[in-house]
């Protein structure tokens, strides 16, 4: 919720897990270093635009593209985990946002883990 806001200045409210994705850059500081990248995506409801808010630092604006413009962009994107989350929220895959457990330390230091 809170990326979304800050990568595209409207509230975003998750309402299904879409799926967990990895992938490693083999291309990662001039190449010497892999990183594996895990990324969870979501689906949810989007809310208006909130035009007071910034964008986070990098962040031109946010677009609102159809998936045959995301298709086509395919060359701009940052990785290719990008056009599989479409193709699988197109496809209607969708998981229980329970599926997903965050201990409530995450939110509360006091808790002990």
């Amino acid at each position: 919720m809170r990326e979304a806001l800050e990568e595209t200045a409207h509230a975003f409210t998750p309402t299904h897990v879409l799926g967990v994705y990895m992938t490693r850059n083999r291309q990662a500081r001039g190449g010497q270093h892999d990183i594996t990248y895990l990324r969870f995506a979501f689906c949810g409801e989007v809310g208006a635009l909130q035009p007071t808010l910034k964008l986070d630092e990098g962040i031109v604006r946010a677009v609102w593209m159809t998936p045959a413009e995301i298709e086509a962009s395919q060359d701009r994107h940052r990785g290719p985990m990008v056009w599989q989350c479409v193709q699988d929220h197109l496809r209607g895959q969708r998981f229980p946002l329970d599926a997903l457990f965050t201990h409530p330390s995450v939110a509360n230091p006091e808790i002990k883990g």
